[in-house]
């Protein structure tokens, strides 16, 4: 698990990374900052998404992921009161940045592995972002690194 990045406003949010395949899609409300956050996953082979973690503000814009597409980075900024931007990084480009490119710059990256889901604080906003890891060992086995 990394992070979260950003204030310590609003509800604890996060994903049951169980049995998770795959994440198949992103949406990201945003304008000045990032407003809201939704995940698509597969979990056990059924098409599953979050709440939408923040408010109805922004606009929206969505991307799927390919079959053989993963999420390997987060990153972006954050200020005192929410996530002002944010970028996906995948083994096949990137997508974003969403919201504004101002205030504190994070980035989480999954490092030798791949991100499988998220965590943060959300309300109106999206207040801070996390991810859960996915590690990938030289022989082929995994763990999920929610210690």
């Amino acid at each position: 698990m990394l992070g979260p990045c950003g204030s310590t406003n609003g509800s604890e949010k996060k994903m049951d990374t169980n049995l998770i395949g795959r994440i198949v899609k992103i949406s990201v409300r945003h304008g000045a900052s990032v407003d809201a956050l939704t995940v698509r996953y597969i979990r056990n082979g059924v098409e599953e998404s979050t709440e939408q973690w923040g408010g109805n503000g922004g606009s929206l814009t969505e991307f799927d992921l390919g079959p053989a597409e993963y999420i390997t980075s987060v990153k972006g900024h954050y200020g005192s009161d929410m996530v002002r931007s944010i970028t996906f990084e995948t083994n096949l480009g990137a997508y974003g940045p969403y919201g504004k490119e101002e205030g504190i710059p994070f980035e989480l990256p999954a490092v030798a592995g791949k991100i499988i889901g998220f965590h943060g604080l959300s309300g109106s906003y999206l207040y801070a972002i996390g991810v859960y890891v996915e590690v990938v060992g030289t022989i082929g086995s995994a763990s999920t690194g929610n210690e």
